[in-house]
């Protein structure tokens, strides 16, 4: 019932009791104020109840809105019959509608997005606006090496991850390479998107996978190899000339006789220095899966250790062998990790230079192995590129010793650090 047939119902009942009062008043006409009088009841309940259902449309727009208010897009309401009422249902149904379409379109695509950020390969750390973390997938929490539910509230600084303390680091904006103390190399960038008017950070991690590394490790590979045949057959032909000259002086001219032997036996020797360099890079490039046996690892080292004896006493570095007494025993290919002992003694023997110290010691439940020197340490610019394959600080070098370390240890599924020591020095860690 509309709001106008309500005030004409009030305005009639009012205009007859006003109109029967003063007839009765003037005409002393009792019978028609006693019944005048019995009317009020029916006039009374007719008029609650017009007054009612002229309400009733206010009250379920009112339940309606509290529904809304508690975030229920789910009802709608129905025509009264009341015009006016109507016209504002039909305007809430129209709203209600267009909502509960929003929301479940922004439902949907949140939705897509966080299983969009659970799957991705890149390592997503989201912030709040204190900083702290809101949620990781599970790409960051793979290179953070975290465990999953111990992050949530806590700063990235505060996390037992050396990854987390260095990303921390990070300014807004900023992309920055972070190389681990075990040779692993991640990209990480610190972002933000707006909400609400204010900078939510997040920070995307992408690992140098072994998938790459892998196709980087190809790529020089067929470098090599092709390098390798040239210049092998190169050398092979030339070894051949100079051999056949060197063993027939006879034919040379008396004068330049000897002169001309010392210059090809200098000649043949440049040749298989040059044969043997690269041989080294084919060797880093085909390097074998290990044969593992069950190796003494104390005996390894000390054999190791012992072939650089005229070395290190030469340069007066004194190796102090600090072994475990039990003699461990790990199961691995001896020769690949003799070849690792040995670049990481020579690495520390260049490092030092003269009259310095070289400490060699293992522990057991973990078995690991240290090896620590008081030489010059490392540079963050060399850390950042120690790893990567012919990548040398020394003049001449061929920079494969490092790599090859690690494609040695990473094929037997150990783990290692690389990593300055206080005040000076380095310490190269093997966790067997």
């Amino acid at each position: 019932m509309s709001k106008k047939w309500t005030i004409t119902w009030l305005t009639f009942v009012f205009l007859l009791f006003l109109g029967l009062a003063i007839y009765c008043f003037y005409k002393d006409h009792p019978a028609l104020l006693i019944s005048s009088e019995l009317a009020i009841p029916l006039l009374y309940a007719i008029t609650i109840w017009v007054i009612l259902k002229t309400l009733r449309p206010v009250k379920l727009i009112g339940m309606s809105m509290n529904q809304l208010k508690e975030g229920d897009f789910s009802i709608t309401l129905r025509s009264t019959g009341n015009n006016d009422a109507d016209s504002l249902i039909d305007v809430y149904n129209s709203m209600i509608t267009r909502l509960r379409e929003e929301r479940l379109s922004v439902r949907e695509k949140n939705q897509f997005l966080d299983l969009l950020i659970e799957s991705s390969p890149l390592g997503i750390v989201m912030m709040d606006l204190d900083n702290r973390i809101v949620d990781i997938n599970s790409a960051a929490l793979h290179c953070l090496r975290i465990p999953d539910g111990k992050f949530s509230g806590r700063y990235l600084s505060e996390l037992d991850s050396a990854l987390a303390k260095e990303t921390a680091r990070i300014e807004f904006n900023e992309k920055q390479s972070i190389v681990l103390a075990d040779g692993q190399k991640f990209l990480c960038r610190k972002l933000y998107f707006m909400d609400h008017g204010f900078r939510h950070p997040f920070y995307i991690i992408e690992e140098f996978t072994e998938e790459i590394r892998r196709a980087e490790k190809e790529a020089y590979g067929k470098l090599i190899r092709m390098m390798a045949h040239e210049i092998n057959n190169t050398i092979g032909s030339v070894n051949s000339i100079m051999s056949s000259v060197q063993s027939n002086p006879a034919s040379l001219i008396n004068d330049e006789r000897d002169e001309t032997i010392r210059m090809l036996g200098i000649a043949i020797q440049r040749n298989y220095q040059m044969n043997r360099f690269m041989q080294n890079f084919s060797n880093f490039v085909k390097l074998p899966k290990p044969e593992r046996e069950k190796m003494n690892l104390n005996e390894s080292i000390r054999a190791v250790v012992d072939s650089f004896g005229t070395e290190m006493n030469g340069k007066k570095i004194y190796p102090e062998i600090d072994l475990h007494d039990s003699e461990p025993a790990i199961v691995a290919d001896r020769s690949q990790m003799e070849q690792v002992f040995s670049n990481i003694i020579k690495n520390s023997i260049e490092s030092v230079g003269v009259n310095g110290h070289l400490k060699i010691s293992g522990g057991i439940n973990p078995v690991t192995v240290s090896f620590e020197d008081d030489g010059t340490g490392l540079s963050k610019e060399v850390t950042e590129k120690i790893f990567t394959p012919f990548f040398s600080t020394k003049a001449g070098g061929q920079g494969i010793g490092l790599t090859l370390i690690q494609e040695i240890l990473s094929n037997h599924d150990f783990t290692f650090s690389l990593r300055n020591r206080d005040p000076n020095g380095a310490e190269f860690i093997i966790n067997c």
